[in-house]
């Protein structure tokens, strides 16, 4: 694979799992957007587009890593931390997150092991991502960019965080 084809696969993962989450969650009964974890696609019908969007996004952000490494590696980093997201997101791919937020409908929420293992995934997914923003941004000579998003990505998962605790708790 020439390293410019795997140096843009880190993009292609977000948009292919923004593109496919946004309409899959349109066309699902019961899903809001608003509401429900991305994840929660890889429950109920068409569950396997919900998993093999979270799979193949960790492929293309592994590929990416090791696309980096051969193009930079002085800045050995931002490839671990993108292997460690990728291969995170592996995890929350085969590790399904527990029913819950009234999503699938008719499904009781309910709190298992292999929910709490996906749990721990998402929160690998999310700090070696918002890391690895900040490092690639100095990397390629753009620092201020890089803390951008990962200030971003921080400011987005704890408000989605909060606002689904509060949900969940009744409060909103």
């Amino acid at each position: 694979m020439p390293d410019r084809l795997g140096l843009r696969l880190a993009a292609v993962a977000a948009v292919q799992i923004t593109v496919v989450s946004l309409v899959d969650g349109a066309t699902r009964p019961g899903f809001d957007p608003w509401r429900n974890w991305v994840s929660q696609l890889a429950l109920g019908d068409r569950s396997w587009l919900g998993t093999l969007n979270l799979a193949l996004g960790g492929v293309w952000l592994v590929l990416f890593a090791a696309a980096w490494r051969r193009h930079r590696p002085d800045a050995a980093l931002v490839a671990v931390l993108a292997a460690v997201c990728g291969c995170g997101f592996g995890l929350i791919a085969a590790t399904p997150i527990d029913p819950g937020l009234d999503y699938p409908p008719g499904v009781a929420a309910v709190h298992t092991v292999t929910g709490a293992v996906h749990q721990a995934g998402a929160l690998a997914v999310f700090a070696a991502g918002t890391a690895a923003a900040a490092v690639i941004g100095r990397a390629i000579g753009r620092p201020r960019l890089g803390y951008a998003v990962a200030i971003l990505i921080t400011v987005s998962f704890v408000a989605a965080a909060v606002l689904v605790t509060l949900d969940v708790t009744g409060v909103l």
